[in-house]
């Protein structure tokens, strides 16, 4: 067998490796950091103590450097914060990191309280990708949109029409919105498109509210600390989710499909979606969401479409596959970057 510790350093070895790759050196440094001293017994083998018998998919080195990102943006690590880009430190990995390790070490028994919350994220970039799928449907169907997200986390991605996107000379969406996409396109989707989104709800085990200084707080608190773009797009999300107001019911996935496709909704076009959240959902539940969408979908009459559209990642890859109903439309990558439309 294994040696646990062994298994949750090899965890944040392989996060780290993914942060360096998607521009954050400082969480890259950090992580690398952290793995060796899990394995030389000290404060991180403490605060992850327990925590080992969990997967990697659960992602425990992102609730280790959330719970700490937490403290800092409450001010609460003064020496921590000077090195921490996201409140105007200047990003020195090897400077923060004894400095990580003492927070580790004299607030051990919140920052384990925190972890044991879970990550809970809602990466405004996804909306990126998930774009060009809704202006499909839309173009499509020729009906405004009922939208559905399921795992929807604080419900930013549900005001996507609010956002600006752009790519070269050509845009979609409000040119004066606070969050604006810009150079997220490879190969970007159609954006002479119209759509108009006329019902929109949500659901998740956790919802956030990011309209509350809790709320905004551990939102702010998964960005990566020195991605200054995504902490920006965040705040400008949080910002419309005051003017746009939606419903994120306390509910399961499963449960919310069943009764919310139960009934055919004429003249609109209903779009289930969700992005890098079927990987958190037991085998039972995915067998219900999948039967909801698949009878919806075969029983609804022409002027009540379903559609189905998702985010997740592509096995084995650094991509993630943009689909709708059986169709690849096109990749991404992790954040909703570097989207290549196919379709």
């Amino acid at each position: 067998m294994p040696d646990p510790r062994e298994v949750v350093a090899g965890w944040l070895r392989v996060q780290a490796k993914g942060c360096a790759a998607l521009g954050s050196p400082f969480y890259a440094d950090l992580l690398e950091s952290a793995a060796s001293d899990l394995g030389e017994s000290g404060p991180v083998a403490d605060v992850l103590a327990g925590f080992e018998g969990e997967t990697e998919s659960s992602a425990l080195a992102l609730r280790l450097m959330g719970a700490v990102h937490r403290l800092v943006l409450q001010d609460r690590l003064p020496q921590l914060t000077s090195h921490y880009p996201s409140v105007g430190g200047d990003g020195d990995a090897a400077m923060a990191w004894p400095l990580f390790r003492d927070a580790l070490a004299e607030h051990r028994a919140e920052i384990r309280r925190l972890i044991a919350r879970g990550c809970q994220t809602n990466e405004v970039g996804r909306c990126a990708a998930l774009l060009g799928g809704f202006l499909e449907v839309a173009d499509r169907t020729r009906w405004p949109l009922r939208i559905l997200e399921i795992g929807a986390s604080a419900g930013l991605n549900l005001r996507w029409d609010r956002y600006r996107y752009e790519s070269g000379q050509t845009g979609w969406g409000d040119e004066h919105s606070p969050v604006r996409f810009v150079q997220f396109f490879d190969i970007p989707p159609p954006l002479d498109r119209t759509a108009e989104v006329i019902e929109r709800k949500g659901c998740d085990l956790q919802p956030i509210d990011p309209t509350s200084e809790e709320g905004a707080l551990s939102l702010r608190s998964f960005i990566w600390a020195d991605q200054l773009g995504r902490l920006s797009r965040l705040d400008g999300a949080i910002e419309i989710a005051k003017q746009v107001p939606v419903t994120v019911e306390h509910v399961d996935a499963a449960t919310f499909l069943e009764r919310e496709l139960d009934t055919p909704r004429p003249d609109m076009a209903t779009v289930v979606y969700h992005s890098v959240f079927i990987q958190y959902v037991t085998e039972s539940i995915r067998a219900r969401i999948a039967g909801a969408i698949d009878r919806a979908i075969s029983v609804a009459p022409p002027e009540a479409p379903v559609h189905y559209l998702r985010m997740e990642p592509d096995a084995g890859t650094p991509e993630f596959e943009i689909r709708l109903d059986d169709e690849l439309l096109g990749t991404s990558r992790a954040h909703g970057t570097g989207v290549r439309w196919l379709a």
